[in-house]
């Protein structure tokens, strides 16, 4: 089953970029997405819905490092919360 991808906005090609900039953990989940996303808004590919959804749950939990892109975004239904297993 092959996923449906759509184009960045403006936005998140900002907060993708961002996210490239912040500070993880070594070998980490958020590090890899993170670097996934930055490389994907570089040579401007698509995304799909689940890797929209998580770029903005990276931002949330990323927030403190993000303070100016999370207060533009944080009544995004994605940008509230972690979310839990």
């Amino acid at each position: 089953m092959k996923r449906e991808k759509y184009p960045m906005t403006d936005d998140e090609v900002r907060i993708a970029l961002a996210l490239g900039s912040c500070r993880f953990l070594p070998g980490t989940f958020d590090k890899r997405l993170a670097n996934s996303l930055h490389s994907i808004a570089v040579s401007k590919k698509e995304v799909t819905e689940s890797q929209r959804e998580w770029m903005y749950r990276l931002l949330y939990k990323y927030r403190k490092q993000l303070p100016g892109l999370y207060e533009k975004h944080k009544g995004h239904q994605h940008c509230n919360q972690l979310k839990t297993f």
